[in-house]
C-alpha cells in the first residue's frame, strides 16, 4: 500500500511540474522590464613585458667559433649590470644548424642557436642590455608577451564600472516615461578583449660585414600602445 502511494505522488508530480514551469514562463512574459548594455573602457600601460633574445653562435677569422656559453654568459652580466636579477632571464628554446649563408667558406661546426626569454618592467632597459651583447650573436630580440600586474583587478574594477553605466543608461531612458528602474532579472557579461600590440623588433642583418656589425648601434625601435582593457555588462531590469 505505501509503495502504491509513493507512485501515485510521483505521477502526481510529474504532472504538475509542465504546469509550473508554464505558468513561470507565462509570468515572466508578463512582466515589466528593461535590457541595457552597460560598457566602460581603460587603456593601461604594460608593466611587464617580455623580450625573446636569440643568439647564435658564429665563426671565428681562425676558424674557431664565438661559444654559445659566452654568448650566453655576456646576456647575463649584461642583465645584472642594467640593475636586474638574473632570475628575470629563462632559456625559451635551443636549436642548432652547420649551414653557412657564405658559400666561400664552408661551415663543417654544429652552431647552436639560444632564444632566453627576459621579463622587463618596460622596454627602455632592453637598450643596454643588448649594446653590451655581441652585436653578430644576437640573430632578432622581439617582443613575446606582455601585461599588467593587476590585471585581474583593473578588469573587475572595469566590470563595476559597467554594471553602473548600465543602471544610469536604464534610469535615463525610462526617466521620460515616468518609470523608474525595478530589481534586477538577469546579468551577463561580453569578454573582455585586449587591444594588439604593434613593435617593431631589432634584427641583426646577416650578410653585413663584420667591421659594420662591430661598429652598428642597437637602437630601440619600439613602439608600444597602451593595452586597451573592455568591459561590457547585459542587464535585465524589472520596471516598477
Amino acid at each position: 500500500m505505501k509503495k502504491l502511494s509513493v507512485f501515485f505522488t510521483t505521477i502526481l508530480l510529474i504532472s504538475i511540474s509542465p504546469q509550473i514551469r508554464a505558468q513561470d514562463r507565462s509570468e515572466t512574459k508578463n512582466l515589466r522590464t528593461i535590457s541595457v548594455s552597460g560598457f566602460a573602457e581603460k587603456e593601461i600601460e604594460p608593466d611587464i613585458i617580455y623580450f625573446t633574445i636569440s643568439l647564435k653562435e658564429y665563426q671565428l677569422k681562425n676558424g674557431s667559433k664565438f661559444q654559445m656559453s659566452e654568448l650566453e654568459n655576456q646576456l647575463v652580466r649584461a642583465v645584472e649590470k642594467a640593475g636586474f636579477d638574473k632570475d628575470i632571464l629563462t632559456v625559451e628554446n635551443v636549436f642548432g644548424y652547420n649551414y653557412s649563408w657564405n658559400k666561400k667558406t664552408e661551415n663543417k661546426d654544429f652552431m647552436a642557436r639560444k632564444q632566453f626569454q627576459l621579463k622587463l618592467p618596460g622596454a627602455k632597459k632592453l637598450n643596454s642590455i643588448l649594446e653590451k651583447l655581441d652585436p653578430k650573436a644576437i640573430e632578432y630580440a622581439r617582443v613575446s608577451q606582455y601585461t599588467h600586474s593587476r590585471l585581474q583587478e583593473l578588469n573587475q574594477e572595469l566590470q563595476v564600472e559597467a554594471v553602473k553605466n548600465a543602471k544610469a543608461k536604464a534610469e535615463a531612458l525610462l526617466k521620460p516615461l515616468a518609470e523608474q528602474v525595478g530589481k534586477v532579472l538577469e546579468v551577463s557579461e561580453n569578454q573582455q578583449k585586449y587591444q594588439p600590440i604593434y613593435y617593431k623588433s631589432y634584427q641583426n642583418n646577416r650578410m653585413m660585414s663584420a667591421s659594420d656589425s662591430e661598429s652598428m648601434a642597437v637602437e630601440s625601435d619600439l613602439d608600444f600602445k597602451n593595452i586597451k582593457l573592455e568591459a561590457e555588462i547585459h542587464i535585465v531590469f524589472l520596471i516598477q
